[in-house]
């Protein structure tokens, strides 16, 4: 991991040892540990990859000052006390509402019921190829590599066409007057394109009249606009998926999961024997590599192994939690077992009673 992420174990082992943990002078309240809790998601939604700033000011909290000075048998009695009540601020109903509803504002992200197959990110594979061909120029000459390369690079840019959808789903959750806006810029930017223009000059009359087809009209023709020329049912059916994924991945849940296997992943990682060294005044590790290391990494090494271990418990298991369901099963074709062709079908005899 080369990215700086705050992550909400992290806060918790830092910051929020819990308002009834420690003494009222340095007592965190619930509703301060709330709004720390949903600023982490909000930024964890937005997919920003760079808040060392933020990940110290988030943990700034007067409990902070309190839990470095505990011992490791102290810090562990008080995570296992803390971790419950962030899960249960985390999870709670009326700070899930809340983040839904910005996601929902910001990015048309909405929860449609629908239980959608994972789908890996198709840049980190192609990133992952590319870093392997610039590493071994030879692999260039593997034709299974090239064709699971080219695969990789057709599957990036068919993402960066589901993007541009992405970011007209808002057209279905933003105020009817905004997306009216929205509506005649697209409308005055198609030009003269002939099937795009007429595809604004149909949907124009419905604004008041039918504002719910109105909004799936305008998604189509902003759609038709990116070369993509879909039907009404199409273009409804993928603004569900696609909103859908998006609501799956930065719902608080989604921040969560992420969160927590991040957390684990690190954590799995850190040599909590690791030795260090003072040198013009501030501790280093002797390990050279071990100072490259990111921030959450020495967070957790500074944290100890015990009350890193209480932690990384509690994680796996809300992880389990909060794990989407697995969707259903396509219908499968039964196959005889070894791979042998089926039988022909003979047509049933019915056997008379005697």
């Amino acid at each position: 991991m080369t990215t700086v992420k705050p992550v909400l174990l992290t806060i918790c082992v830092l910051a929020c040892a819990a308002a009834q943990t420690f003494p009222p002078e340095y007592r965190t309240e619930d509703a301060a540990a709330v709004s720390r809790i949903r600023y982490f998601c909000e930024r964890m939604s937005d997919g920003s990859n760079s808040l060392p700033g933020e990940f110290q000011r988030l943990t700034a909290l007067p409990a902070n000052r309190v839990y470095r000075q505990l011992d490791m048998q102290a810090r562990t009695v008080a995570l296992r006390s803390a971790l419950p009540l962030l899960k249960q601020m985390a999870m709670s109903e009326a700070v899930q509402k809340a983040h839904d509803a910005r996601i929902a504002q910001q990015y048309g992200a909405v929860d449609h019921g629908l239980k959608l197959p994972h789908r890996p990110d198709p840049r980190k594979r192609f990133e992952e190829m590319s870093r392997q061909m610039q590493r071994n120029p030879a692999v260039a000459g593997n034709p299974g590599f090239m064709k699971e390369f080219m695969k990789a690079q057709q599957e990036m840019s068919a993402a960066g066409v589901e993007e541009v959808f992405d970011s007209k789903l808002t057209l279905f959750t933003k105020p009817l007057e905004e997306v009216k806006r929205d509506f005649q810029n697209d409308r005055e930017a198609s030009g003269s394109r002939g099937n795009v223009r007429r595809c604004y000059d149909e949907a124009a009359p419905l604004a008041d009249s039918a504002p719910d087809r109105f909004r799936l009209l305008a998604y189509r023709c902003a759609m038709l606009g990116s070369g993509a020329d879909k039907s009404e049912a199409e273009a409804d059916r993928i603004r569900k998926e696609r909103a859908q994924r998006l609501y799956d991945e930065k719902s608080m849940k989604g921040v969560i999961r992420k969160t927590l296997a991040q957390f684990l992943e690190t954590a799995s990682t850190v040599d909590f024997a690791a030795q260090t060294v003072e040198k013009r005044g501030r501790q280093v590790f002797v390990n050279p590599e071990y100072e490259k290391k990111n921030a959450l990494w020495k967070t957790i090494y500074r944290n100890g192994k015990e009350p890193t271990a209480a932690a990384v418990e509690f994680a796996r298991v809300w992880l389990a939690e909060v794990q989407p369901p697995a969707p259903a099963p396509a219908p499968a074709t039964a196959k005889p077992a070894g791979g042998a062709k089926a039988a022909p079908v003979k047509a049933s005899t019915k056997k008379t009673k005697k």
